[in-house]
């Protein structure tokens, strides 16, 4: 039976009353309200959090790509002349200080770039890292980036090579010689010295070419009799500076003794840099060796074992210095170290008979020494053949000895050789001050090792 309209009009609004109160009693009841609140501040709470979380996840990766980039840019800064060589060695060493796995994340790398003519090499790096809590704000990604700056100080250097010319320095050595090998090397030293710079007001670099002597004319001057001349006593030639205790011959090829005295006295200065006055005898001026000198075990002369090239005075022009070495040609002669080594020092220092060492007061003076072989006694050397190889030996630790007590960085390079002697003529025993090189690869990472350390570097930036 269909109820009448009323009957149903009332019960709806009963039903709308029930409904009505229900949703007042809901409104107004307070139980369960923490799980309302909780849930109208859980995802601001989430992204407050991540953030805290990502961001210090962030500045973790930061700081290990600035200390990345710090290592990388002073390893591969000294090879800032070679564009080539200087991205190697900068992506081999970040990849070392910042491995692909770290935290995950995806870095790009950018080149490194000279600049002020090679003095300075700027690195960056910028790294992304996916996020974690951040997500639920829709940051997917964080980017972050880092950079260094290493700039080569300007210290004044003055540093002469002293190069082994003796006849062991022409065995073959792979695609060349001894010599060959050792000249590309002195050529890599200059090359990291000067860097993009083809003059320097801040270094000066010379070369000793050595056997078993010295030539201490003037490289590229040749020698006129004619123009010699007497000087309070003492003899001048036109190609060199050395003064000479009497003329030499009108056939002089450049060398002299060592100041040295075969009497069994303490009275020479062979290891002496200047005029010296030793037990009783001045040693003002040298002997020139002659062109020819006596056997004497079958009383015939013999041409002495003097080098072809004279010595290249201290100069600020990379050309001099390259030039110099690579005219270095058919080696002769036995091994006299301690005169390479003397006349080096000579050639270094301020004062007669060389004087073109600089004067400004922070200089630092360093000898580079190769050598592939022992001292060796010849009648044709610049004693006489009076020494004997441990004398020989005793003479090379008194110049070392002098050479360092003069603030001078002694660097040795021994080839296919190696002695506790020349490790004691050394600043020190171990590298940058010693190498023993066995191939000629070995020979470059050597003298390249050598020019970067003294090509002191710092972080600028």
């Amino acid at each position: 039976m269909i109820k009448p309209f009323s009957v149903i009009a009332t019960r709806f609004v009963d039903l709308k009353t029930c409904i009505d109160q229900t949703v007042w009693s809901f409104c107004a009841c307070d139980r369960g309200a923490i799980l309302i609140n909780f849930g109208l501040v859980v995802v601001p709470l989430i992204a407050v959090v991540g953030l805290g979380v990502d961001v210090g996840r962030g500045y973790v990766v930061k700081a290990r790509l600035s200390q990345a980039l710090d290592a990388s840019a002073l390893a591969a800064a000294p090879y800032a002349n070679d564009v080539v060589k200087l991205q190697a060695e900068f992506t081999k060493y970040f990849d070392a200080n910042f491995p692909s796995s770290f935290m995950g994340v995806d870095i790009d790398l950018a080149q490194p770039v000279i600049g002020d003519n090679g003095t300075t090499v700027t690195v960056s790096a910028s790294a992304v890292l996916d996020t974690t809590l951040m997500r639920v704000l829709g940051r997917q990604t964080l980017s972050v980036s880092a950079s260094a700056e290493v700039t080569r100080l300007i210290t004044p250097l003055d540093v002469v090579v002293s190069v082994d010319t003796t006849g062991s320095m022409g065995s073959s050595d792979g695609s060349g010689t001894r010599l060959s090998s050792a000249k590309d090397a002195a050529v890599i030293l200059v090359d990291k010295l000067f860097g993009n710079e083809t003059e320097s007001e801040n270094l000066q670099i010379g070369l000793v070419p050595w056997s078993a002597a010295v030539n201490v004319a003037e490289r590229g001057v040749t020698y006129d009799p004619g123009l010699n001349s007497l000087i309070d006593g003492y003899w001048y030639t036109n190609n060199s500076p050395v003064p000479f205790i009497t003329e030499p011959d009108s056939d002089w090829v450049g060398c002299a003794y060592a100041r040295y005295t075969d009497n069994g006295s303490d009275d020479d200065a062979d290891h002496l840099l200047y005029d010296a006055d030793v037990g009783g005898v001045t040693w003002e001026a040298w002997e020139p060796m002659p062109r020819r000198v006596v056997n004497p075990g079958n009383g015939y002369l013999y041409t002495v074992r003097c080098p072809e090239w004279g010595i290249s005075e201290l100069s600020g022009v990379k050309s001099h210095s390259t030039d110099a070495i690579e005219e270095l040609s058919d080696p002769t002669g036995t091994t006299t170290i301690a005169q390479g080594l003397v006349w080096a020092w000579r050639a270094l220092m301020p004062g007669e008979p060389y004087n073109q060492a600089s004067d400004k007061s922070n200089l630092r003076r360093a000898i580079v020494i190769m050598t592939d072989g022992l001292n060796t006694s010849s009648y044709r050397d610049a004693y006489k053949g009076d020494l004997n190889v441990s004398e020989m030996n005793a003479r090379l630790s008194a110049v070392a000895a002098q050479i360092k007590a003069t603030g001078v960085d002694i660097y040795v390079v021994e080839y296919h050789v190696e002695t506790s002697l020349m490790k004691s003529v050394a600043s020190a025993t171990t590298a940058p001050y010693y190498f023993k090189a066995d191939s000629a690869e070995e020979l470059e990472k050597a003298f390249e090792k050598i020019g970067t350390e003294l090509s002191e570097l710092r972080l600028s930036k």
